[in-house]
């Protein structure tokens, strides 16, 4: 007998195949890192580790990842790399975006549910994301990418309405060291600080290779009031030429990236209803 359920799953694989060159992520748990989802031999690796005692634990009490991006391949830069590169750059070509908004609004409308039930039905009161200092003409293009998950994740499917998550901008701040974790990376401005006070805030990046700034900017809207931060960054970057992480890459490019396995347990989703 056809599973229906199956069946819709396919569908919206099928309609996804053109971002399929992304990579599921390994769900936390033994020998993954419960922050960012590097192989680690213990709950949380070294580099998290570091970064949150660098910061006094001012860091993301949940992190979320839609996807891993394959680096430094041996075979030629990787398509997830190439995409990602290209988002990144000062004058993004519109394939690039199109495809990591794709990605972005396919995955967070699937576990939107998820990532509720793992914060335990809480809400976020804002959402903002990680700027950057290079200057680019017209909208960063991870600020559409956080306007789109302030709205997805902000539908409350439950009251059959849809409310749209405030979104809210920080600053760059007076220290500029890349690659370092330091809340004075980020500022806060006072507007900001006042709707953010006491409350939950949702934080969006578009990749994290060591996590400093978004953790960084985790601190910087803690010091500025926030009683917590959840991070949801659009991919998680490995690299071929660091040892540790080539036998988690040889497992996830074996397959093609699938949508419906969970960004917040280990389990595969259902489309959503209502």
């Amino acid at each position: 007998m056809t599973d229906p359920n199956e069946e819709g799953r396919d569908a919206v694989r099928t309609g996804l195949s053109r971002i399929s060159y992304f990579h599921n992520v390994e769900p936390a748990g033994p020998g993954i890192c419960t922050v960012c989802r590097q192989p680690s031999p213990s709950h949380t690796c070294g580099t998290c580790s570091n970064t949150e005692a660098a910061l006094d634990g001012l860091t993301c009490d949940h992190t979320y990842f839609l996807s891993y991006t394959d680096g430094w391949s041996p075979s030629g830069r990787s398509q997830s790399a190439q995409t990602m590169r290209l988002y990144k750059s000062t004058n993004p070509p519109e394939r690039s975006v199109a495809d990591v908004h794709m990605l972005t609004n396919i995955v967070t409308w699937i576990h939107d549910r998820c990532m509720r039930q793992a914060e335990d039905g809480l809400d976020w009161a804002a959402a903002t994301y990680v700027p950057s200092r290079t200057l680019r003409v017209g909208h960063h293009p991870v600020a559409r990418v956080a306007t789109t998950v302030a709205r997805l994740v902000g539908d409350e499917p439950d009251s059959n309405g849809e409310r749209r998550i405030p979104r809210r901008r920080i600053g760059v701040g007076s220290y500029d060291a890349p690659r370092v974790a330091n809340a004075d990376r980020f500022a806060v401005p006072d507007p900001v600080r006042r709707i953010i006070d006491g409350k939950r805030v949702l934080l969006v990046d578009d990749m994290w290779t060591t996590g400093t700034s978004v953790q960084s900017a985790a601190a910087a809207l803690k010091l500025a009031g926030a009683a917590s931060v959840t991070g949801l960054c659009i991919s998680r970057w490995l690299a071929w030429n660091w040892d540790p992480h080539v036998p988690l890459l040889k497992k996830v490019t074996s397959r093609a990236y699938d949508p419906f396995s969970c960004i917040a347990f280990d389990r595969c989703c259902d489309i959503p209803r209502g």
